[in-house]
């Protein structure tokens, strides 16, 4: 199993910086929706390498707890 990284940035402004790393091709347009859903709409994003690899098979699960 590949290993996957965030890192998340939040400014002092209250921007937030998101680099995902890990996923290849496409897939990690699915981890970012969720990261998405969390800190509103993007502004802007710049591909990896690994976005233009092959693509790869990637579920998502999220267990949230109050």
């Amino acid at each position: 199993m590949p290993n996957r990284e965030f890192e998340i940035i939040v400014a002092p402004d209250g921007q937030v910086d998101l680099k995902i790393s890990g996923y290849q091709g496409k897939s990690c347009l699915q981890a970012m929706e969720v990261f998405r859903q969390i800190v509103g709409e993007l502004q802007s994003h710049e591909p990896t390498h690994e976005f233009y690899a092959p693509e790869e098979d990637v579920r998502i699960h999220i267990d949230r707890q109050h």
